[in-house]
């Protein structure tokens, strides 16, 4: 199983930066989990499965937004929608508080974007008939 730190830290050269870019956090959850129905099942705590993971790093409002922002292609959002709503988070939020983080978050966003790009429509189509049959039943 892979690790979303050391994902991270191969695609940018650095580790996560605290609390988690959404897009990078984003990267992190699609590598880890084969669809978006695996990282959103629920756990016995009522909890996703990807904010419950410890493989995915970051504070959990942080990885709710990632998963928020892959959420949005599930539903079959563009990935321009996706990465909008991710920099935008972070932007909005001034990267939950740690203001002296937002630069260092947004950079390291900015490295990772590419894989993200690459690899988010293949997510997404790979999974379309099992995301479509969970959006149906709710």
């Amino acid at each position: 199983m892979e690790q979303g730190a050391i994902i991270i830290k191969e695609l940018t050269g650095q580790w996560p930066v605290y609390p988690g870019h959404p897009l990078v956090l984003a990267t992190a959850i699609m590598r880890v989990f084969s669809s978006f129905t695996e990282a959103n099942q629920a756990t016995g705590h009522g909890y996703c499965q990807a904010l419950a993971d410890s493989r995915i790093p970051g504070a959990g409002d942080h990885v709710g937004a990632a998963m928020r922002a892959l959420e949005l292609g599930a539903r079959g959002q563009d990935v321009d929608a996706m990465v909008a709503y991710a920099k935008q988070y972070w932007e909005h939020g001034q990267a939950g508080g740690h203001v002296k983080n937002v630069a260092d978050g947004k950079a390291q966003a900015e490295k990772i974007e590419p894989h993200f790009r690459t690899i988010a429509p293949g997510w997404f189509t790979h999974n379309t008939q099992a995301i479509e049959q969970k959006i149906g039943s709710e």
